[in-house]
């Protein structure tokens, strides 16, 4: 199977689809749910591009499971930088990683010189990962996977959540011993089967150089 990668074409609009998945999430903690929540809030009020990773859309492709911790994919094009960066100066957010004396985030500019951010909501104490470089993850803000996100419904919020396909392709790619990973890809293809597109599947696998 040839890895190299193919071209993607670059799309101007960012696609939020109206379509919702269904109401799930009980099993997350109420502190994390109003985490993801008001940071949603907040990407949407200065108009970044985000997904909501790790557990969350597994609760809406495949099964329930307990998650303390929420992630994010966000996009630093168009301001995302300039944005993120005045978001965590506010006093919402602790910054936990990477730490001051491995990387100081002085300036808007610093956030292009990092994958992820670990931080803490000082609200909830929920903790939340940003990923800086959805690229690594298997996922892009510029053509068919942000095109196919999808919106879920979480305590009456509309978030963007990777498409299942994307989902499966993103916990290939970072799939981890002794996690939930693989429970999530089986959760996922197992209770998808039918619905999947698997050609679609199948050309991103090769992409990415996963199977």
């Amino acid at each position: 199977m040839s890895c190299k990668k193919k071209p993607n074409p670059r799309s101007e609009r960012w696609v939020e689809t109206s379509r919702s998945v269904g109401y799930r999430g009980e099993l997350i903690p109420a502190s994390t749910r109003k985490t993801a929540i008001d940071l949603v809030r907040e990407l949407k009020k200065r108009g970044m591009k985000y997904v909501v990773a790790g557990a969350l859309p597994v609760q809406f492709y495949g099964r329930e499971r307990l998650s303390r911790d929420i992630d994010f994919l966000i996009s630093l094009d168009k301001g995302g930088a300039e944005n993120l960066f005045k978001l965590l100066e506010g006093k919402r957010y602790t910054l936990l990683y990477p730490l001051k004396h491995e990387q100081e985030i002085s300036s808007r500019r610093d956030l292009g010189g990092v994958g992820l951010l670990k931080v803490r909501d000082t609200e909830t104490r929920s903790l939340v990962d940003m990923f800086l470089r959805p690229s690594e993850l298997g996922f892009r803000f510029d053509g068919e996977p942000e095109e196919r996100a999808r919106t879920v419904v979480l305590n009456g919020e509309e978030m963007l959540i990777p498409s299942p396909e994307d989902y499966l392709i993103m916990k290939l790619k970072s799939r981890r011993p002794g996690t939930h990973d693989f429970e999530d890809i089986i959760s996922t293809m197992s209770t998808q089967f039918n619905t999947l597109d698997w050609t679609y599947l199948h050309r991103r696998a090769e992409e990415w150089c996963v199977e």
